[in-house]
């Protein structure tokens, strides 16, 4: 599957070696989440050598767990744009093609322009520091639930300030309230690196593609004709690999239409 990559959280459980193998018979590429090697215990050599034996590309997906890059505690920023430093380096180490970062999020109810100053800072120091290494990141859009406050293009702008003409996102589906929203998100923001892909439902984000209130059918025109890398996200605690497989299966089976 060209240009679609495998969020390694779908075998969160599983052994890196096989994570590496299941996208190499896909003929896929990797996401590789940070917080997940960390756990897990995985070196960074171990990951070397596996992309060199696979041959894979890969994308990183920075610490996000637990930080907050825009929290009103000085201190609690100062750790989060570290954490988040630490990916940079991390993916730099792995030649990734770019790192996923998740901005900042409310720490109480204030109105959110109280955080903007703090996120811009944050965004600002990180970009200045991946620009240093010469590695591409890109932030994300977030979903609407909880604190997160950039939940849309226009919020990440306002945010942004000075730092939108340079600033690459990443576009989220499963973030996006509707197809309306993902397809004026695609066709209007500029400087996108790549899309997340799952579906959702009034409960949960990232449900497999075929399950959600996402119609893909609606969409897979315009984000095929995007030629954006795609990556397929989810989380799967299980070792069944239940959630890749439905997904794998409706990619082939409704997505790409130029397919086996």
């Amino acid at each position: 599957m060209t240009n679609t990559y495998l969020s390694t959280p779908l075998m969160w459980n599983h052994s890196i070696e096989e994570i590496f193998r299941t996208a190499k018979e896909q003929r896929m590429g990797l996401e590789i989440f940070h917080q997940q090697m960390d756990y897990h215990g995985v070196a960074i050599e171990e990951l070397q050598r596996l992309i060199a034996a696979y041959e894979l590309e890969v994308f990183v997906h920075a610490y996000s767990w637990d930080l907050n890059l825009c929290a009103l505690q000085e201190s609690a920023r100062a750790v989060s744009v570290l954490e988040t430093k630490k990916s940079i380096a991390f993916a730099h180490a792995l030649g990734a093609k770019d790192v996923t970062i998740h901005p900042g999020r409310l720490s109480i109810g204030l109105e959110e322009t109280v955080h903007d100053g703090y996120m811009h800072a944050s965004m600002k120091e990180l970009m200045a520091d991946a620009d240093e290494c010469n590695q591409p990141i890109s932030f994300e859009i977030m979903e609407p639930v909880g604190k997160e406050f950039i939940t849309d293009r226009h919020v990440l702008e306002r945010v942004a300030g000075d730092l939108w003409e340079r600033m690459y996102v990443t576009l989220d589906v499963a973030h996006c309230r509707d197809e309306e929203m993902v397809l004026d998100h695609l066709n209007k923001m500029p400087r996108i690196r790549k899309l997340h892909l799952s579906n959702r439902t009034e409960r949960q984000y990232h449900t497999p593609l075929g399950e959600g209130a996402l119609d893909f059918g609606k969409l897979s025109p315009d984000i095929l004709a995007s030629g954006l890398p795609i990556v397929i996200e989810g989380m799967d605690l299980g070792l069944e690999r239940k959630v890749l497989k439905k997904n794998i299966t409706y990619l082939k089976e409704e997505f790409f239409d130029e397919m086996e």
